[in-house]
């Protein structure tokens, strides 16, 4: 199994519990520091396969988001129990004034768009099978309930569905869903105690940007069952010069897993243009 670069955690303390967050490589004296957000029943574990790569480029952070991973849950409201402990973490260990860049995955992108609303100081963002769009999905089926298979100990039984829903809503062909795909999400799923889909279901991602002017790179995976992309261009990209839209061809929603080169050089030159 491929490991990724040392890291370094960060327990950063938030009211009457912490935000784990994730460093790796160094400070730049040259290049802003590049913020990494996961998805719904994620980790930063949905950039396991990016982070060493992007880390020779940028000095990388990546949270457990709160109510996900190691970070403690605060609240089920987005802007008290996510968009807060978030901003006040990272602003302790960066500087308030520090500039970043930020590239979220599908819900992590909907709160990198929120958090452009909070922190002022956000120069540039890319946002990886952007949530909350609020148009059509073209979803393969149902996902398959879990918990009473681990709620019976059935490790067999919990593993098959993982690795079921896995194809069904995060990667494109069945053959690609490999036992570290599955020990990610399944590690994530067990861990995660903030609920999102309601919110990414919701829509706001446009709203949410009416008021950035900085660029915005939107990838999502041609295959990615939680968006139709004809939907995002005319909804969030079209009107908006600084915007623009990439899709990578033969990936699902879980893009940056799927393609992990072809994402990275993306990104280091999207950011890399901007710092």
């Amino acid at each position: 199994m491929k490991q990724v670069l040392s890291k370094m955690t960060h327990e950063v303390p938030y009211q009457d519990g912490h935000v784990s967050w994730y460093e790796f490589g160094k400070p730049l004296s040259n290049k802003l520091p590049l913020v990494l957000l996961h998805g719904g029943h994620g980790s930063w574990e949905h950039w396991f396969h990016n982070v060493e790569g992007l880390s020779q480029h940028f000095h990388v952070l990546v949270p457990d988001m709160p109510g996900y991973g190691a970070s403690s849950l605060f609240d089920s409201q987005l802007q008290s129990g996510v968009l807060d402990p978030l901003k006040v973490t990272m602003d302790s260990l960066l500087g308030v004034n520090q500039a970043v860049n930020i590239a979220g995955f599908s819900f992590g992108s909907f709160v990198a768009a929120h958090l452009t609303n909070q922190r002022q100081n956000i120069h540039q963002l890319a946002l990886l099978g952007g949530a909350g769009h609020g148009g059509p999905r073209r979803p393969r089926g149902d996902l398959l309930a879990w918990r009473d298979l681990y709620a019976n100990q059935d490790w067999g039984g919990l593993r098959e569905v993982m690795r079921k829903n896995l194809f069904l809503h995060m990667i494109s062909t069945d053959e690609r869903v490999d036992d570290l795909a599955i020990r990610i999400h399944q590690d994530a799923c067990l861990a995660t105690r903030f609920r999102s889909r309601h919110l990414s279901r919701a829509g706001g991602l446009a709203q949410a940007l009416e008021g950035y002017a900085g660029k915005v790179l939107m990838i999502y995976g041609e295959h990615d069952v939680t968006c139709t992309p004809e939907y995002v261009i005319e909804k969030i990209i079209e009107g908006h010069p600084r915007r623009s839209i990439e899709l990578i061809k033969d990936a699902g929603h879980w893009v940056m897993y799927e393609k992990p080169d072809q994402v990275n050089c993306s990104l280091i030159q999207w950011f890399e243009e901007s710092s």
